[in-house]
């Protein structure tokens, strides 16, 4: 574990949490993501030197939930004894009326089945956003807080003043972490642990990407040794059927009948499962070929985050040998297989990488993704409609440097797109992690040495903030 505390990559949060700060009127503010996305860390960060409450709300049962609350309360505001509160009403009013700024309500979902969201609706609409207020609502349960917090049926719908999703961070801020590692071991950690900064953090990089797979996934006690089933247990009562269906997209099943075929799930009851993964825990993401979003039968499902991809391709199926103690065996089966793994999250570090090259103004482009067809596929196409131009791009993460073969297989496939087929200007880009034997004057070559000082021109501040 990296011995200081450092703070990465939150600078725009950071900046709209303290503006709402300094605002003159009432603020509501709803954050949230999935576990270990963050939130917590960068809460604490906005609340120092702040004579701010931070409350966590942990439990969902409305008499143990108000009297959990009552306590941390009269604690941070240090009261001779506590209030007797029987409402949450009562509990919202006490805390405006206590002149605390900024308020913190973590895990606020939980407040859903108490009725304390309603309440809430109800102080906030004739009290508290008469008063200068900062409230911050956290949640670590995507789905269930833009049910209760976003969406039309909610109480709280149309009251918050600014809404923030945090995300996984990019290859650019994830590999900060990573400072003793090589750009190859980088792009392998970055594939197994993904950019979930409570993963990153956990991270030794005085080790090596093995040891620390070893001594964080593996061996007994491992703090992300089951992490995967812990999450999908505390957010679903049937965690079995997503993991089947997890497990089938992982080893590969990338459209709706074979995954339910893999999953052995009916494909008419398939749908409700995928929208919970989708939309609820944002755990897979539906991806359609370039240019052809919504479009009937072509839509493909893939794992958002790279540690659960990382988990359910490589040590769920070794997890008997991991359960007899055969740690070792378990370890030098995944570490065989690493870089055939890594080889698909190489491509979505290219488009990272691409996209920072338009920031730059190197390239210009309007949309970006993978495409495919019946019988071709290529790695990513970025269009620029403005210049009628397409970018087909290659990405390879192999030991032997790329070839001229390569470039002909791309040009050849190239040919299948068929936006403006007959008035593009066609550009083609190489990515390889070994490099290439030959340049070519009219291709966009990229080795893993040339992409590295793009990212390290776009790392991230740190900041070292030795928390104790």
């Amino acid at each position: 574990m990296n011995k200081n505390i450092i703070f990465i990559n939150r600078e725009e949060e950071l900046k709209m949490l303290e503006k709402a700060y300094r605002s003159r009127k009432a603020e509501l503010i709803i954050i949230y993501g999935r576990r270990r996305i963050g939130k917590t860390f960068l809460l604490s960060r906005f609340l120092k030197n702040k004579k701010g409450i931070y409350l966590v709300v942990n439990f969902t049962e409305k008499e143990a939930a108000l009297k959990d609350l009552t306590d941390q309360l009269t604690e941070q505001l240090e009261l001779p004894y506590p209030p007797k509160i029987e409402r949450f009403s009562q509990l919202y009013r006490l805390i405006a009326s206590m002149g605390a700024n900024p308020v913190v309500i973590d895990e606020f979902q939980r407040l859903h089945s108490t009725g304390g969201v309603a309440e809430l609706q109800s102080a906030w609409d004739t009290e508290l956003s008469k008063k200068k207020l900062l409230l911050i609502l956290a949640g670590s349960s995507v789905g269930m807080v833009e049910k209760i917090g976003l969406s039309h049926e909610s109480p709280l719908y149309g009251r918050a003043t600014r809404i923030l999703k945090l995300k996984d961070f990019p290859y650019a801020s994830a590999r900060a972490f990573l400072q003793n590692y090589t750009e190859e071991d980088k792009v392998r950690t970055y594939a197994v642990f993904g950019g979930t900064p409570g993963y990153l953090a956990l991270i030794d990089d005085s080790k090596t990407l093995k040891e620390n797979i070893a001594s964080l996934v593996l061996e007994p006690g491992a703090p992300l040794k089951e992490e995967p089933y812990f999450l999908l247990a505390t957010e679903l009562r049937e965690p079995s059927r997503y993991i089947q269906i997890i497990r089938a997209i992982a080893d590969g099943a990338t459209k709706l009948g074979e995954i339910a075929d893999k999953a052995r799930i009916k494909i008419h009851e398939i749908t409700q499962y995928m929208k919970t993964l989708e939309q609820d825990l944002d755990l897979v993401e539906r991806r359609y070929p370039l240019l052809q979003e919504g479009a009937r039968g072509k839509a493909r499902y893939y794992l958002k985050n790279n540690f659960f991809k990382f988990w359910y391709s490589l040590v769920f199926p070794r997890k008997r040998l991991i359960e007899l103690g055969l740690t070792r065996k378990a370890l030098q089966e995944i570490w065989r297989k690493i870089d055939a793994y890594t080889s698909q999250t190489f491509e979505q570090i290219a488009i990272q990488h691409f996209t920072l090259l338009a920031k730059e103004g190197k390239v210009s482009f309007t949309h970006i993704g993978k495409w495919w067809s019946k019988n071709v596929e290529i790695d990513f196409i970025a269009i620029d409609e403005a210049n009628n131009t397409a970018y087909f791009a290659e990405c390879k993460w192999t030991t032997k440097p790329t070839d001229t073969r390569t470039l002909h297989q791309l040009i050849a496939k190239s040919q299948a797109f068929p936006w403006k087929k007959q008035k593009r200007k066609n550009i083609y880009v190489l990515y390889s992690r070994a490099g290439f034997t030959f340049k070519d004057k009219n291709t966009l070559q990229y080795s893993l040495k040339t992409m590295q000082k793009l990212f390290e021109k776009h790392k991230p501040t740190i900041q070292d903030l030795n928390i104790r």
